[in-house]
């Protein structure tokens, strides 16, 4: 009798989700059609035909690869995700390196079909489309000209393990253009920024406390775009482990006891010195969210009291498994993020250019709840409050955290960057998603990849 209802229940939104969606996508349509982007790219004369410009390598964030099974089924982006789907799960297994599943990366997301664009990621189709306006090819495309070529990666998992793959990558290409001492040019937006200056600064290898920062990417990499990178971490990722986020009209796909299980998540978090989060007076905590030992002394996520659920996945996980895993994934993204934040002891090779928006309010902390099991909270009651939680940011990223402005060297930096390895900086008005199609961006990133590789 239940089911009939609920299958009646079902049957009876479908028409409301089919007009919302008829909507978003003659939006989309109507996007696609009429506003064409203003920036022409032969004002450059600058010629994509020149053999000197390196291959571009396109590192994308996180979501931003499709994930498929071994049989070529998508698993995301498709339908399901968009209208529930916990197929992205992974095993709450320690080491990490055994929190695996079957799913391999795919292609760029929102490149070649409608639906991840349906649904907001039209980043990456944006940046493709800037690029093939300018003359460059895809590297198995036979055609004289400069080329590029896509980074996918599972950004579920560990941000070491992702820098392999691009360290994998760029190997196979200089193999394959037969140029042996080849370098690249490597776009990295918001996490994949993360994951190439990782491998800028150490190449393959592990975080080690008492490792320098040796430039091994170097080999690879003429020039580095960070674009859009929370060097610095973002307080979404904190809400997204405690809460989850929808995707299109699902708050299942990726729950927060589905993102439990991602390393990836627990490396976006803001680092200590970040001043991720306040009190309820809006005074500044010490608290380090990498710390095990913060969590559990404020009772959140598998540290607090168990909750009744109806989400079987919720219910399904081992409290204790829960906590060992995230206390190994927090460690590691200390790790990590100390490692990112090494002050080098020579200067950087390669030439590193860091590019994003700071036109937007965008959340930058989270009010913490003083009683044990309470979560923090992400939204501003007041306008007093809201003062403190957001910055100048895209929407996404806050400028501090592209900058990584919380660490040491911001203060000798003229713009405020605490990176000794970039060179360059730049910001405008543009959100992080939509950075692609806005002419400065378009203008700035094509001088940059258009300029011939250094001799």
């Amino acid at each position: 009798m239940g089911n009939e209802k609920s299958s009646r229940d079902l049957r009876a939104l479908w028409p409301f989700l089919a007009g919302v969606t008829a909507g978003v996508a003659g939006a989309f349509m109507a996007q696609e059609l009429f506003l064409r982007r203003p920036f022409d790219p032969r004002l450059l004369r600058r010629s994509a035909r020149d053999p000197d410009v390196p291959t571009t390598v396109i590192l994308p964030g996180i979501l931003g690869s499709q994930l498929v099974r071994r049989d070529g089924t998508h698993v995301w982006l498709n339908l399901g995700n968009a209208f529930g789907s916990h197929d992205l799960s992974l095993p709450l297994r320690v080491p990490l390196r055994e929190s695996r599943d079957e799913l391999v990366p795919g292609g760029l997301l929102g490149f070649d079909a409608v639906l991840p664009r349906l649904f907001g990621f039209e980043e990456y189709a944006d940046l493709l489309r800037l690029l093939r306006e300018a003359g460059f090819r895809d590297v198995d495309e036979a055609h004289p000209a400069a080329c590029y070529r896509i980074c996918a990666y599972d950004w579920r998992r560990d941000l070491v393990e992702s820098a392999r793959r691009l360290h994998d990558t760029l190997e196979d290409l200089a193999e394959r253009l037969r140029e042996p001492e080849a370098r690249f040019n490597v776009v990295g937006h918001s996490m994949g920024g993360l994951v190439a200056r990782y491998y800028l600064r150490f190449g393959c290898a592990e975080p080690d406390e008492d490792a320098p920062v040796s430039w091994a990417g170097a080999r690879r990499i003429e020039r580095l775009l960070l674009v859009a990178t929370p060097n610095a971490g973002g307080i979404p990722a904190l809400d997204t482990l405690l809460n989850g986020t929808r995707v299109g009209f699902s708050s299942t796909t990726l729950s927060a006891p589905v993102v439990a299980g991602m390393p990836a998540i627990y490396q976006l978090l803001p680092p200590p010195g970040s001043g991720a989060l306040i009190d309820e007076r809006g005074d500044p905590l010490d608290d380090d969210l990498h710390a095990p030992e913060t969590w559990q002394r404020h009772g959140w996520g598998p540290f607090g009291p168990r909750r009744a659920t109806r989400d079987p996945e919720a219910a399904a996980i081992d409290p204790e498994r829960h906590r060992e895993f995230m206390s190994a994934a927090l460690l590691r993204a200390r790790a990590v993020h100390r490692a990112l934040a090494r002050r080098p002891e020579t200067p950087c090779p390669a030439r590193v250019m860091l590019l994003g928006g700071d036109c937007l309010p965008t959340l930058a902390r989270a009010i913490v709840n003083r009683r044990h099991g309470r979560p923090p909270r992400f939204e501003a009651w007041t306008r007093a409050e809201a003062q403190r939680l957001f910055e100048a940011g895209d929407g996404r990223a806050t400028r501090a955290s592209v900058l990584a402005s919380h660490l040491p060297e911001a203060a000798d930096n003229e713009f405020g960057c605490g990176l000794p390895e970039v060179g360059q900086t730049f910001f405008g008005a543009a959100d992080h998603h939509g950075i692609y199609g806005e002419p400065t961006f378009q203008s700035l990133l094509l001088r940059a990849l258009l300029r011939p590789a250094s001799r």
